[in-house]
């Protein structure tokens, strides 16, 4: 495994972690909640440019490894929100694309931009 794989699961991992100390319980809970909460890393990463390079070797690259960190976030948490409820299975697996795009290829294309800016419609509807 890279070090880089290694630190976007680290990266996950604690970003998971500061979710679950700083979450609001009074906000929706279970798959409602991890849906919520699966947009809101989402929105996080902000916008992103395609790019024809390795995104994690250009130092112009606006995807970093916190973007990285919070895209493997808010991928566990629509599918923990998919597990728990069907009507989150199609957030599931668009943000589950935008993830397999960039990280197979290491760069931002028209493509993945585009599945992410899908699930973020997607969650302007939940």
């Amino acid at each position: 495994m890279t070090s880089w794989a290694i630190g976007v699961v680290i990266g996950a991992a604690v970003v998971g972690l500061l979710w679950l100390v700083t979450a609001d319980f009074s906000e929706p809970d279970g798959a409602e909640g991890d849906a919520v909460a699966a947009c809101a890393a989402l929105e996080r990463i902000g916008e992103l440019k395609p790019m024809t390079g390795r995104a994690d070797r250009l130092p112009e690259s606006n995807y970093t490894r916190t973007a990285a960190d919070r895209l493997a976030a808010a991928k566990a948490l629509a599918q923990a929100a998919a597990r728990d409820d069907s009507r989150y299975a199609t957030l599931s697996s668009t943000i589950d694309r935008a993830d397999e795009l960039i990280n197979r290829k290491l760069r931002l294309t028209d493509e993945s931009i585009g599945e992410l800016d899908s699930a973020r419609n997607q969650c302007a509807n939940l």
